[in-house]
């Protein structure tokens, strides 16, 4: 994605941004958020005006602060950085594509590797991230570049267990007609990762779906 206006050469354009200070280095990297969001085909209006709403708040403290220290850049860019950070999504490419085309070095604590190292996602909100969005992403450039065939392929199993998993627990409790205290949790998160995910029409009946909130709310 280009949004250059094409007049400077590559070469010079690095060297300008070589040149900038964290300061200003956070304040592109959220004018790239910015577009980034905007040309998005994921999120709705409010989503991209709260996206842009937020952006425009740290921009605003950044150049009114002239006196921000380093501890304070740190946790200023921690803050920005979260969403980016945390997520497996397409647009989460884009971004950190678009930071390494500026010159941009942040480091970037990837949640794939995260899944990579323990076998399993962070969270499930992680997991039903990359349950909607990981065949999208594996195609990226910046992906095939950072990960093997091998640890790609990995990725794919671990995207598939987590999903089966995630179906035992619901089809052990529908059988049994009730959640283990101990599972009670696990299930809610379950219920959360089938629904937004779309799975329940893909495994269960209206009739058992029904069954699995009636359970969960009669726990």
């Amino acid at each position: 994605m280009d949004w250059g206006n094409g007049e400077e050469t590559e070469c010079v354009r690095i060297n300008k941004l070589n040149a900038l200070g964290h300061k200003e280095q956070l304040i592109l990297a959220l004018d790239i958020g910015d577009r980034v969001i905007e040309s998005s085909s994921f999120f709705d209006k409010d989503t991209k005006i709260r996206f842009k709403e937020g952006a425009k708040s740290y921009k605003d403290f950044i150049t009114s602060n002239t006196n921000i220290n380093s501890y304070q850049l740190k946790s200023l860019t921690n803050d920005i950085l979260t969403f980016w950070q945390e997520s497996i999504h397409p647009d989460t490419e884009i971004f950190w594509t678009e930071l390494k085309k500026s010159g941009i070095d942040f480091k970037r604590k990837d949640p794939l590797l995260f899944a990579l190292d323990k076998n399993r996602f962070r969270n499930v909100h992680q997991g039903m991230e990359a349950r909607k969005y990981w065949l999208e992403v594996r195609k990226f450039e910046i992906v095939l570049e950072r990960f093997s065939k091998t640890d790609i392929e990995h990725i794919d199993r671990i995207v598939a267990e987590d999903e089966n998993k995630r179906l035992a627990i619901l089809n052990k409790c529908l059988k049994n007609k009730k959640i283990p205290e101990s599972q009670y949790l696990k299930f809610g998160e379950c219920m959360a990762y089938f629904s937004n995910c779309q799975l329940f029409g893909a495994y269960f009946s209206p009739s058992e779906v029904e069954e699995l909130y009636t359970i969960w709310k009669n726990f």
